[in-house]
């Protein structure tokens, strides 16, 4: 299920989708921070899939204990576009990503 299993090597530069009508990161509406965006990509294992429209979707468990599913296009190899970010709350999918990350 789980299809890629990730580090990074190097550090990744995000770019942010930001909403209309307030002009904020659209993960600020999540309460998900950019030092958690920054953790999940540059300093955790996480796991990727590529997704039919060419983005991609990705899980990890960060050093404080939350799981995360992040939506995101990569720009190029070091600069993502972080779409959105919000708690993973399948229960499977956190199984498995306990399972991976030991």
């Amino acid at each position: 299920m789980l299809s890629s299993r990730l580090k990074a090597k190097s550090l990744i530069h995000f770019d942010f989708y930001q909403d209309g009508d307030s002009g904020k990161r659209h993960i600020a509406k999540h309460n998900v921070t950019l030092e958690e965006i920054n953790e999940f990509f540059n300093d955790s294992v996480f796991f990727e899939k590529q997704r039919q429209d060419k983005s991609f979707i990705a899980y990890s468990r960060l050093k404080s204990g939350r799981y995360l599913k992040v939506i995101y296009r990569k720009l190029s190899k070091a600069n993502y576009f972080i779409i959105t970010a919000f708690d993973l709350e399948d229960l499977y999918m956190i199984q498995l990503l306990d399972k991976e990350i030991q």
